[in-house]
């Protein structure tokens, strides 16, 4: 088994104020409807635990994307968990003219504020559990981001 993380640390500040969350579950590679509603499941219970609520709302956003190729035939089977978090941004210019404007842009963009991914390869018997756990070591990344960035949660 082996893995490769792929990302430094996101700029403190990115998570601070996000309390409530929509989420989104893209599974790419295999059919398993049993499988991914216990991987919805998990995700739902875990921020629950934390008091982040899952909404509706478009923004901001948590996208967890789940790309596997599962090869029976092959010794290796490969995977990638990749957690984005997506917020609302506006550019540098329409940022500093609000400031000459005394307005408010109305010009906001939807971008990353956190993405961490971690791609593995393992064997076919133990590609879900390896995923799993993979799943867990990523959101406990972003929950240990959001904890620096709300410290207040902790309490």
């Amino acid at each position: 088994m082996s893995f490769s993380w792929c990302q430094n640390s996101w700029f403190k500040g990115n998570l601070k104020g996000i309390d409530d969350l929509s989420f989104e579950l893209n599974i790419k590679g295999v059919e398993d409807d049993v499988w991914e509603e216990k991987i919805y499941t998990y995700i739902k219970l875990k921020l629950m635990e934390q008091d982040i609520q899952l909404l509706e709302n478009l923004i901001p956003k948590m996208v967890l994307d789940i790309n596997i190729i599962d090869s029976r035939v092959e010794q290796v089977s490969s995977f990638l968990v990749q957690l984005s978090i997506y917020g609302y941004s506006v550019s540098e210019t329409d940022y500093y003219k609000s400031f000459s404007d005394s307005k408010i842009s109305k010009s906001l963009m939807t971008s990353k504020i956190f993405s961490y991914e971690i791609i593995g390869q393992t064997n076919s018997m133990k590609l879900y559990k390896d995923i799993e756990k993979n799943i867990n070591n990523t959101l406990s990344l972003f929950l240990n981001h959001w904890y620096n960035d709300n410290p207040t949660k902790q309490f």
